[in-house]
């Protein structure tokens, strides 16, 4: 897959971003590492959320945790958005929650909670997660996970490895002064990680 990412610093352009009122989404702490608004070519908004990984996998969850309960909440948000948000296969929400998907099945979850709830000014969005191409978990999980998506065409999930990522990046780089923040990322989430 490959991914066109030149986000304008500003309004657009949000790190650690979680959205609030919390109660209106998730009604949790999920948060992106990066949350993009951007404008589409049929001229309507969009969001990109990315979240990026290193050696993470799978979880559990401790018994009788906010999250557990969360979870487990037919009632909840969780199941709420899952089933609102239209992007499941139907009956995949036990899978969606085990230890292998659940992290990314709620980060998935807020991107399209906002698209939900803030219809009026979203179309699209998407969920991407980057991580390096030594992590095979989730290398694994893209598949399974997609495969509980009723259609993905339109990309709104995707795993990208950091590798993958910097080299689209050089091959578009508009300028040298982007060439500096390629090298930067490169030495960063590559060869500080070798």
């Amino acid at each position: 897959m490959i991914i066109y990412l030149i986000p304008i610093i500003g309004k657009g352009l949000k790190i650690e971003y979680a959205p609030s009122p919390k109660e209106k989404y998730l009604n949790d702490r999920t948060s992106f590492d990066a949350y993009i608004e951007y404008t589409h070519s049929d001229k309507s908004k969009g969001i990109i959320a990315i979240e990026v990984k290193y050696t993470e996998k799978e979880y559990s969850l401790k018994k009788d945790s906010k999250e557990a309960k969360d979870i487990d909440n037919e009632k909840g948000r969780y199941y709420f958005i899952t089933e609102k948000c239209g992007i499941y296969k139907p009956n995949v929400i036990d899978k969606l929650k085990t230890d292998l998907f659940r992290q990314i099945w709620r980060n998935h979850l807020l991107v399209e909670s906002i698209l939900y709830e803030d219809k009026d000014k979203f179309k699209h969005a998407h969920s991407f997660i980057f991580y390096p191409n030594d992590n095979e978990h989730f290398t694994h999980v893209e598949k399974e996970y997609s495969e509980m998506l009723i259609n993905n065409s339109d990309n709104k999930f995707g795993l990208v490895t950091f590798e993958n990522f910097i080299e689209k990046c050089k091959k578009y780089c508009p300028d040298k002064e982007f060439e500096k923040w390629i090298d930067y990322l490169q030495e960063r989430y590559i060869i500080q990680w070798k």
